[in-house]
């Protein structure tokens, strides 16, 4: 099971509505830079790799970043090749696999 099997359950209710809103021009606060330079500060900054990512029906890809001590943060990527930082936060927490087979 990947780390972020919770994150890729909830992202559709948690993050989904707010991420297919966000525009950079409208975003006030919001981060907003090229892909590459948000990946590049992610791991530099607080040692974030991607876990996981998931594609939206408007062509923009929402990635989840963690790292080993628990730091986490969410970026969208617009299909212009800007991405912005949609949610961070600490404590990201790994759940253990699901048993396999029928429940007892």
């Amino acid at each position: 099971m990947r780390k972020v099997q919770l994150f890729a359950c909830l992202a559709p209710l948690a993050l989904g509505a707010l991420a297919s809103q966000i525009e950079p021009a409208e975003a006030g606060g919001t981060i907003c830079k090229e892909r590459a330079e948000i990946i590049k500060i992610l791991g530099r900054k607080f040692g974030e790799t991607r876990q996981s990512f998931g594609l939206q029906s408007d062509r923009r890809v929402l990635e989840l970043y963690a790292s080993p001590t628990g730091s986490w943060t969410a970026i969208l990527t617009l299909p212009s090749g800007k991405s912005c930082v949609v949610a961070s936060g600490e404590a990201w927490t790994t759940l253990p696999p699901e048993p396999a087979g029928e429940p007892a």
